[in-house]
């Protein structure tokens, strides 16, 4: 594997992981809402924003590493 593949292929990883982090956001936002209108459980809509904001910042983070090299 030569160098610009193995850059390509972190690249895209990155990519994917930052916009699976912002589907998730979205879900868990999503999530949120449902449960404050019918006085549900928001555990899991807390977890899945949190999770998502990982994701998002992980992923950027390496993005731009990525692009600083």
């Amino acid at each position: 594997m030569n160098h610009w593949h193995h850059a390509r292929r972190r690249a895209t990883l990155a990519v994917t992981g930052l916009a699976l982090g912002l589907v998730a956001t979205g879900a868990g936002v999503h999530l949120w809402l449902r449960a404050l209108a019918s006085a549900g459980d928001q555990s899991a809509a807390v977890a899945a924003i949190l999770l998502g904001v990982f994701l998002a910042i992980c992923a950027g983070h390496e993005i731009w590493r990525v692009r600083m090299r």
